[in-house]
């Protein structure tokens, strides 16, 4: 299975003085958002293998503040082409990724994010707010053969619904949860051990016996 988190770019800073728009930055509410869905995506041990991000300024910044708040080690490739992009063309950079990646994070714009995580799971209606991640599964073994109306919708969730005690809580539900599945395949396997064969007499005790008694 194959997993593709699509998250769009943190809130940006229109009062900054850099003109165009390929060149804004995030503003502090976009840094703020983009912390927690780094956090959130580790806690919650979906963890990017790999990611693929715009050439903006925004959307650069929105990856690397996530990844330094989530931890995230694996490599980055920056493109024009999820710029001012369509669905179609962010959907064959999503399938030129390597194989030995599982999980790939897309870091883009509106209204092409939510067009794509549409198109992913075979449409309706997907409203994606700046600094939103959605996590999309498919069931392939290529990125090759990701396809338009292959994926399921595991979860959409903007930065607002990320408050810091639910990354606690979530975290040890996660973490009992991994436990007492660790714990049923410890009894199974305990089950499934060979004993010993029933009926089979003790060991003598105390050396052999003759006739007049322990020798």
């Amino acid at each position: 299975m194959k997993t593709i988190l699509i998250l769009r770019h943190g809130k940006s800073d229109w009062a900054t003085d850099v003109s165009g728009d390929h060149g804004r930055p995030l503003a502090a509410r976009g840094q703020k958002g983009a912390r927690k869905v780094g956090r959130f995506l580790t806690t919650a041990r979906v963890v990017p293998d790999r990611a693929i991000t715009s050439s903006a300024t925004r959307a650069r910044e929105t990856l690397a503040t996530a990844a330094e708040a989530g931890g995230w080690t694996g490599p980055a490739r920056v493109t024009d082409a999820l710029y001012e992009a369509t669905p179609e063309a962010v959907l064959r950079e999503i399938q030129s990724e390597p194989d030995e990646a599982d999980t790939v994070v897309v870091v883009g714009h509106e209204p092409t994010s939510s067009r794509l995580a549409a198109m992913l799971v075979g449409g309706g209606r997907i409203e994606m707010t700046t600094a939103a991640v959605a996590r999309i599964d498919v069931e392939v073994e290529s990125w090759a053969d990701v396809q338009p109306g292959r994926g399921s919708l595991a979860f959409l969730l903007p930065p607002g619904a990320l408050r810091p005690n639910a990354y606690r809580k979530l975290k040890k539900t996660i973490d009992r949860a991994i436990e007492a599945q660790q714990e049923a395949i410890d009894q199974a396997q305990k089950a499934s051990a060979p004993k010993d064969t029933p009926g089979t007499p003790p060991p003598p005790r105390g050396g052999a016996e003759g006739p007049d008694g322990p020798q």
